[in-house]
């Protein structure tokens, strides 16, 4: 049962982890980044980003997808997604896949960054069942292609969604679960790719629709 809660890491997020000392120290990992919580109504929507690594000033990202930065890109995005209103009623918490920093972003090493963050997410598995288990969310939405693809493989049936992008964003939600712990799904497009969604055409409408259906109890924007 969810637990209301202030402190982000009170459903799961780990303070501290050295699991993936079997996976070598030449990635440069850290456990810095702080998961982020904004407390705002009884709808529970859960963030889900790839890792907290960026490309430029790393040591400016304190907590997952920078949702504590209010004028940041995300948060702007977000809140033009869901309407502003709505956006502040919701209970949102943000977390990643790979918890740990590296000394560069995943796609900079030579494996490719979805090979290379592959054994981190094995490894962080045990931490997203948690997180889901404690924070009961009604939607889950993962953002980019990766985090989709590192995602899927955590839940129960895999097979409820497809993995590439292209056949996952449909612009419907599936019925998922985690440990038993169901939810809708979707895997939401990347920032830049949203606003050149030519590609998948009328499915950016549905799955803007379909949020809006999800979010008519908490009130009109």
């Amino acid at each position: 049962m969810y637990r209301s809660a202030t402190d982000p890491y009170s459903f799961g997020y780990p303070h501290a982890c050295d699991d993936c000392a079997i996976l070598g120290s030449g990635s440069g990992r850290t456990l810095r980044v702080a998961p982020y919580l904004k407390v705002g109504g009884l709808f529970r929507l859960m963030l889900v980003g790839q890792d907290p690594t960026v490309r430029k000033k790393p040591k400016r990202v304190k907590h997952v997808l920078m949702l504590d930065e209010p004028s940041g890109q995300l948060s702007r995005w977000l809140r033009d997604l869901f309407g502003p209103n709505k956006f502040e009623r919701l209970t949102i918490y943000a977390t990643n896949v790979v918890k740990c920093s590296f000394s560069k972003p995943p796609s900079d090493f030579d494996e490719g960054g979805l090979v290379f963050l592959s054994p981190y997410a094995e490894v962080c598995r045990q931490y997203l069942g948690r997180e889901v288990g404690a924070f009961q969310p009604d939607l889950v939405l993962t953002l980019g292609e990766p985090s989709h693809k590192l995602f899927r493989h955590v839940l129960d049936r895999p097979d409820v969604v497809g993995e590439d992008m292209k056949e996952a964003f449909t612009g419907l939600f599936v019925r998922a679960s985690i440990g038993g712990v169901a939810f809708d799904y979707s895997p939401c497009l990347h920032i830049q790719t949203f606003r050149v969604a030519e590609t998948y055409g009328k499915r950016v409408d549905s799955f803007r629709a379909g949020l809006t259906q999800r979010l008519r109890s908490i009130g009109s924007t």
